[in-house]
């Protein structure tokens, strides 16, 4: 029952109640009037008549305070229902916020062993290259040493010497330039990436429109609808959905085609041996209008 109807039902009861209060009090105003008149059987009458009232209106009080109490007791009743869920859902919502902060947390930890595991990565990388590096030097040094070894006692000539001496070195000196550069070019923070130094503001503008290098400049790129893609001397044929040149003959259907097709046939076949037919001039038949077949001439 909504809270109108609640007012509604009070205010009834209420006006009910003070309509047999008027009534009762309207027969002890004639009772009282007319004592000296009235038998004592009338009077019997008047008297059970206002107690019946009075019954009445001692059952409505009742009634109004029955319904009063009911949902005073269901008012109650939901408030505590309320607060109960209230309790229910605040103790929700600290789990949720314990949840969140625990999978904070553990997105935390999880990013900082992703940045050991980068950290790793980068010094393995780096190290791996350095010994590289190393490898190289010791390659170089080690024909040095033994190309020394063999002059010094002499059996290794001089000039020999210094021709191996210098072309050792410039190998080893190409191989360690490489892997040096290689080195100092890395990214500090991926050592799978080179840092070449690019500076954006120095690129050239994609928009500048007189650049010939720029592809994108080009009036010859782009796309062309109907007669545009058409160069000169040539129209556009919408049934074909090409273009065709001004003295062009239109396409004809396939059985057209073929018969076309069999007259250059027959116009350039023998029909006796060393004899041929006569000459046939094909370009009046490109003079014909379009509507004509090649059968026709």
């Amino acid at each position: 029952m909504s809270e109108p109807n609640i007012a509604q039902n009070n205010e009834q009861i209420l006006n009910d109640i003070q309509s047999l209060q008027e009534m009762e009090k309207t027969l002890l105003n004639s009772l009282e009037a007319n004592a000296n008149t009235l038998t004592s059987q009338e009077q019997e009458q008047i008297v059970g008549k206002m107690n019946r009232i009075s019954d009445m209106r001692i059952n409505l009080y009742q009634t109004l305070s029955g319904v009063n109490n009911f949902f005073h007791g269901a008012l109650s009743s939901s408030i505590g229902t309320l607060q109960q869920q209230t309790a229910a859902i605040g103790i929700i919502e600290d789990e949720l916020n314990q949840s969140k902060r625990r999978l904070e947390v553990l997105e935390n930890e999880k990013l900082n062993k992703i940045r050991l595991v980068e950290i790793n990565d980068y010094y393995g990388e780096k190290y791996a290259e350095h010994s590289e590096l190393m490898k190289i030097i010791i390659f170089t040094l080690v024909p040095v040493i033994i190309l020394a070894i063999l002059n010094n006692k002499g059996i290794l000539p001089e000039k020999i010497y210094y021709i191996l001496l210098v072309i050792v070195s410039v190998i080893g000196s190409v191989f360690l330039w490489r892997r040096f550069s290689s080195i100092i070019m890395r990214d500090n923070m991926n050592y799978q990436e080179y840092n070449f130094g690019f500076d954006p503001k120095s690129a050239p503008s994609s928009t500048s429109t007189g650049d010939q290098n720029d592809p994108w400049a080009s009036p010859d790129l782009g796309t062309c609808i109907g007669q545009n893609c058409c160069s000169d001397g040539q129209n556009w044929d919408d049934k074909l959905n090409q273009c065709i040149g001004t003295s062009s003959v239109v396409m004809s259907p396939p059985d057209e085609q073929a018969s076309k097709e069999s007259f250059v046939v027959n116009a350039l076949t023998k029909t006796q041996p060393n004899k041929y037919k006569h000459d046939v001039d094909l370009r009046e038949n490109f003079k014909a209008t379009q509507s004509k077949s090649f059968i026709n001439k």
